[in-house]
């Protein structure tokens, strides 16, 4: 078992110290992103501690980032986002992680963006270096809203690469360096998963705010890195009533995947959400889900079960220290059941920085103990 916080920290402290130069000397022209530039606002605009969005940062967020009926000022229409992790373990992807040493830089994400005539906007997010290795792209998309802005119920269409919609953020708004074990999940010989981005498009009807949302997704049945070919068409509806302080969600994704005997795996993962209170000082996120492969590999070519969920508590102190705490397992007959769970405390020493320290505590199958510091910035 490995416990208690790294000795190399030469490298979060070279990043601190580069922050503090950027900081005091670029402020005025530099040291804010991108979207606050364009509308020549501060980023609490939109977050309390980067990168986790308050009601506002939601609202443009679910607008294409475009504040309605505002045309966005001219500016050089790039940004970018810095993220140093300092870790009791190696971060390399090999066994133990092998391959990369404790204290890495993390993440060196690029992103540009910008409005397209009155209702059409543009989003790319390209990871320049993702986990201490050469990213790629994870959104790259256009979006059009399809009715007025002043209209009742709002109605956009959205074509490229994205996220996929899911009660909680896979990725860009996570506060841990954990990814949801849920959402890395993959069943037998299947390599679909949900954290990565499909390219193909959705349409959406509703605001995601409040009362009834609803999209529909519609792409090639492929997951880049796996090496297969495409096959069929996949399809993702989710569903959403945000009623007050509750959000409750519902999704089901479905698609066909090729297997190395040949016999197609035709899957399908359906899942439920409920999140408390998001833009409160106290908020709670609760995702459970259920799936089913009708090929589980050649163990099992009679189909199989797969479930897992995950739950997590955020209190925001005061606006710049917050705490953490996730539980989650997962289970299906190809990896058996895991769980772990994060233990965080985050500040916001500035308006687009973070600094956060996580305990992350995994029973696969016994119980070990990895610390991790982070240090992100934007601008």
């Amino acid at each position: 078992m490995k416990f208690g916080l790294p000795n190399k920290t030469l490298m979060l402290a070279a990043g601190l110290l580069l922050w503090l130069v950027l900081e005091g000397r670029a402020r005025p022209a530099h040291a804010v992103p991108l979207f606050a530039r364009e509308y020549e606002v501060t980023c609490a605009k939109c977050h309390t501690v980067i990168p986790h969005l308050n009601e506002f940062g939601a609202a443009f967020m679910a607008n294409g980032n475009r504040i309605p009926g505002v045309q966005p000022g001219p500016v050089v229409p790039f940004s970018s986002k810095i993220n140093l992790i300092d870790s009791s373990q190696n971060q390399g992807s090999g066994p133990n992680g092998a391959g990369l040493p404790k204290a890495i830089v993390d993440e060196v994400e690029l992103f540009s963006a910008g409005a397209i005539g009155r209702r059409a906007s543009y989003f790319v997010e390209q990871y320049a270096i993702d986990g201490g290795t050469p990213g790629l792209t994870r959104d790259a998309w256009l979006s059009e809203r399809l009715n007025p802005w002043d209209a009742r119920i709002p109605l956009y269409a959205q074509v490229g690469s994205f996220t996929l919609s899911l009660p909680v953020d896979p990725e860009t708004f996570r506060d841990s360096n954990q990814h949801y074990t849920l959402y890395d999940q993959k069943v037998g010989a299947n390599s679909f998963n949900l954290f990565d981005p499909k390219i193909g498009a959705r349409i959406g009807v509703g605001d995601s705010l409040r009362g009834l949302s609803a999209q529909v997704f519609a792409g090639p049945g492929h997951d880049r890195r796996s090496g297969l070919a495409s096959r069929g068409t996949d399809v993702m509806f989710y569903g959403q009533d945000a009623i007050g302080p509750l959000a409750i969600s519902v999704y089901r994704y479905q698609g066909v995947r090729p297997t190395p005997l040949g016999l197609p795996d035709r899957f399908q993962r359906s899942g439920y959400g409920l999140v408390y209170n998001q833009w409160g000082r106290f908020s709670s996120e609760t995702v459970l889900q259920t799936g089913w492969d009708s090929n589980c590999g050649p163990a099992d070519t009679s189909g199989c079960a797969s479930s897992g969920g995950f739950t997590q508590m955020r209190f925001q102190f005061n606006a710049r220290l917050y705490a953490l705490a996730r539980y989650e397992g997962t289970g299906d007959p190809a990896n058996g059941f895991a769980r772990d769970g994060v233990l965080l405390l985050g500040y916001g020493p500035t308006r687009n920085s973070r600094l956060t320290i996580e305990d992350v505590i995994q029973h696969v199958p016994q119980a070990t103990h990895t610390m991790n510091a982070q240090l992100t910035m934007a601008f």
